[in-house]
């Protein structure tokens, strides 16, 4: 019984990985008619009222600290989601992207000491080492400089290392489906906030960008964060966080599948040495006591 309840974690951990590793390309073909900013509170607007009704019954656990927790990680994941949208209307692929952005697996440690004064080990050293390693091979060119739209990929990835940091310091002793609801909920807000700054309403939606907007909201989004809360659940956190960082993985594949980027040989060793930094980073090494008992 735990044995197969675990192996169906697992299962639902990797859906989640491919769906999120898709969203990339659905991303991409949004932004063909929609702005950056709208996409973004359109997403999590629905994806936030469906998340209030599956969370009904917890209503009355709600606080100041859910709040409060709910406006600092929606700022983050609002804004990252935003900016790593701006960046594929300016030259990045889906599957560049995807890469890039899994640079916060790396960083977080790093963000993470500052709040809980924990410090890094040193495989997030060798793992941050050789992450700026594949991030070299993926984006510089040869005078040594980059496309914009990858800088500006990787300065969304601070973000998401913000924002997971935030999540990890005001998850504790909360239920995590209401701080996932409160993060959706404020996350559409700087949405819509973004939106009326940019003036990004759309005079209209076709029944293609909506299908986009649809699938970012319900699957890549709801669906997703439900997934990962359950897989979490019922099997080892390290298993179930290198099954899902497998999300960059998949994002290339379908990138190559559905937008038809082309992979070069020095972008495939650059994903390769970016996906053994994120490896890397999950992994805790204990200290040998080196004294017999």
């Amino acid at each position: 019984m735990e044995q197969g309840r675990r192996m169906r974690a697992h299962l639902l951990l990797l859906l989640t990985a491919m769906i999120w590793g898709s969203a990339f390309v659905f991303q991409k073909f949004a932004t063909e008619e929609l702005s950056s900013w709208f996409i973004t509170a359109a997403r999590f607007t629905l994806a936030a009222v469906l998340m209030w009704v599956i969370t009904f019954p917890k209503w009355g656990k709600l606080d100041k600290g859910y709040l409060l927790g709910g406006i600092i990680t929606g700022a983050t994941m609002g804004t990252a989601t935003a900016v790593q949208t701006v960046a594929l209307t300016m030259g990045t692929t889906p599957g560049k992207s995807a890469f890039l952005t899994a640079v916060y697996c790396v960083i977080v440690p790093f963000f993470y000491w500052f709040v809980s004064k924990e410090r890094p080990q040193k495989n997030h050293v060798f793992a941050a080492v050789l992450c700026l390693a594949g991030i070299g091979l993926i984006s510089l060119n040869g005078d040594m400089t980059m496309q914009d739209g990858d800088i500006v990929t990787l300065i969304c990835g601070v973000i998401y290392a913000c924002d997971l940091t935030a999540i990890a310091w005001f998850s504790k002793g909360r239920d995590p489906l209401l701080v996932t609801t409160m993060q959706i909920t404020f996350s559409a807000v700087i949405g819509w906030i973004g939106t009326i700054a940019t003036g990004g309403f759309p005079s209209s939606i076709s029944l293609g960008a909506a299908g986009n907007v649809l699938y970012l909201a319900y699957l890549s989004t709801a669906l997703c964060l439900f997934l990962q809360s359950y897989g979490l659940k019922y099997t080892d956190a390290a298993v179930g966080t290198i099954l899902l960082s497998l999300e960059s993985v998949f994002g290339v594949i379908f990138s190559v599948l559905l937008y038809h980027e082309v992979v070069t040989p020095r972008m495939a060793v650059g994903f390769a040495v970016v996906f053994a930094a994120v490896l890397l980073s999950q992994f805790r090494f204990e200290k040998s006591a080196g004294k017999e008992t």
